[in-house]
């Protein structure tokens, strides 16, 4: 069977955005720029309550990525990563689900796996595009976080439409089959596709590596711009179906 993946047009995301976001020329990917990035993509993932002998503990778990957009902690991701509404029922009863947060890891080391610094909210969220803007909100042991102070790394926006047949893109996120750290891939754009609603490209396709847990994570051009959101879609024709 033929794998042909998809990644969203960082077009479409723009009016998610909580106010403006400037656009900040990067370097080539060098170790440097690969380095920085890492730093700016997080997993995420749900937050639990877990009840046991009349104890309760929060738990977080890992399940998808995103990219922190802005230093004061905007977190761009896909709508079904953020979008925990399945697992309530799937729950066994010493375990609730905390509705509306998301828990955010972060990388310092490639060769270590993330660790839980941050909870995030939805900003603006679209269940047709499946795209959502989170924000931090609290640190990981619950006191409120001051956007001001944050100063965090992140990837600056491109333009998707200056992609061209045979660009290289670059891949970042968190795999399951990648274990529990960072996992980094590239390939080539092979095309484009449209679809109805979203004037002018939406999907780019490419034949860079990318699996379940990448989803809602980093895609950026050769000059270290976020330009996609990675998401896997299976076909056995040469053509996406959108």
């Amino acid at each position: 069977m033929k794998r042909l993946f998809r990644l969203w047009s960082i077009l479409v995301v723009l009016a998610l955005l909580v106010g403006a976001v400037g656009l900040t020329p990067a370097s080539a990917l060098d170790r440097k720029t690969r380095q920085d990035i890492m730093k700016a993509v997080v997993s995420l993932g749900p937050v639990l309550e877990v009840t046991r002998d009349g104890r309760t503990e929060t738990r977080v778990v890992q399940w998808g990525s995103g990219t922190i957009l802005t230093p004061d902690g905007l977190i761009l991701t896909n709508y079904h990563v953020q979008d925990t509404s399945d697992i309530v029922d799937m729950l066994p009863p010493e375990i609730e689900l905390v509705e509306g947060i998301m828990a955010v890891f972060m990388t310092t080391r490639s060769d270590q796996p993330p660790t839980p610094v941050f909870f995030a909210e939805t900003a603006s969220a679209d269940r047709g595009l499946d795209l959502a803007v989170l924000r931090i909100t609290m640190n990981i042991d619950g006191s409120t976080v001051d956007p001001d102070d944050l100063d965090l790394p992140y990837v600056p926006l491109g333009d998707s439409d200056e992609l061209e047949l045979g660009d290289t893109l670059n891949i970042f996120g968190y795999p399951t089959i990648g274990g529990e750290t960072i996992t980094f891939t590239s390939g080539n754009v092979s095309g484009f596709t449209s679809e109805s609603g979203i004037q002018g490209r939406a999907w780019i396709k490419t034949d860079a590596t990318i699996s379940g847990g990448n989803s809602g994570g980093t895609a950026v051009d050769e000059n270290g711009l976020l330009v996609g959101v990675p998401t896997q879609a299976a076909v056995t024709e040469q053509v996406v179906d959108c």
